[in-house]
């Protein structure tokens, strides 16, 4: 019962440490050098930024 307890905490501690380095590596592929702006529904790209 120990193990298992034990177990789960490493895993979960493991999650937590890996989670904010997969989100950072996510965002730089994302940025496609393009300015863009978000409203509700759709998705606009600004011109000469």
């Amino acid at each position: 019962m120990k193990f298992t307890i034990i177990a789960t905490v490493l895993s979960m501690a493991a999650f937590a440490i890996a989670a904010p380095i997969a989100g950072e590596e996510i965002a730089a592929r994302q940025n496609h050098g393009m300015c863009v702006k978000g409203s509700p529904g759709k998705v606009e790209q600004i011109e000469n930024c």
